[in-house]
C-alpha cells in the first residue's frame, strides 16, 4: 500500500469515476487530500487497483471513501484497505473509526461487517435524495492505539 499524496488526486478521482454514480472530481480529492488529518492509501504496486481516503479528528477518524476497480474485487482488497485505515485511524489516536454505505449496498455492508463495523445510525435519502445512507462504527481498542 502506497500512502496516499496530493499527486494522488487526479487517478483516484478517475477510480472514483469508474466506481460511483456521483464521483468526486480532482479539485475534490485534491481538496479533501489537503485537508488536516487527511489520510489513506492506495493499493496495486504496478496499477492501480483500489484506494482508501479517510479522515481523522479530535479521537475519531471517517472513512471518506474506499473502492476496489472492478477487476480487483471479490479477493479481499476491500478488506485489506479497511484494515489499513483503521490502522492508520489508530496511528493518529482515534478510538473509533466511521463511515457511511449506502442501504442498498450488500456487498459493501458484509465488507464492513466482516472489518467489525456495526449500524449506529440512518441517514435517510442521503444518497440522491432517494437512497439511505447506514452509518458504521467501528471501535478500535488497544489493537490499533498508537
Amino acid at each position: 500500500m502506497t500512502p496516499l499524496s496530493l499527486a494522488h488526486a487526479a487517478l483516484i478521482a478517475g477510480m472514483h469515476h469508474v466506481c460511483f454514480k456521483e464521483p468526486w472530481d480532482a479539485k475534490a480529492m485534491a481538496e479533501l487530500l489537503a485537508l488536516p488529518g487527511s489520510y489513506g492509501f492506495l493499493a496495486g504496486a504496478d496499477r492501480p487497483e483500489g484506494f482508501v481516503l479517510c479522515r481523522a479528528a479530535a479521537g475519531e477518524a471517517e472513512v471518506l471513501t474506499l473502492l476496489v476497480l472492478p477487476p480487483y474485487r471479490r479477493a479481499g482488497l476491500g478488506a485489506r484497505l479497511l484494515e489499513a485505515a483503521a490502522a492508520g485511524a489508530g496511528a493518529r489516536g482515534a478510538e473509533a473509526l466511521f463511515l457511511e454505505v449506502a442501504a442498498d449496498n450488500t456487498a459493501g455492508q458484509a465488507l464492513y461487517a466482516a472489518g467489525g463495523f456495526h449500524q449506529v445510525g440512518r441517514r435517510p435519502h442521503y444518497y440522491g435524495g432517494v437512497t439511505d445512507a447506514l452509518v458504521l462504527r467501528k471501535d478500535l481498542g488497544a489493537a490499533y492505539s498508537s
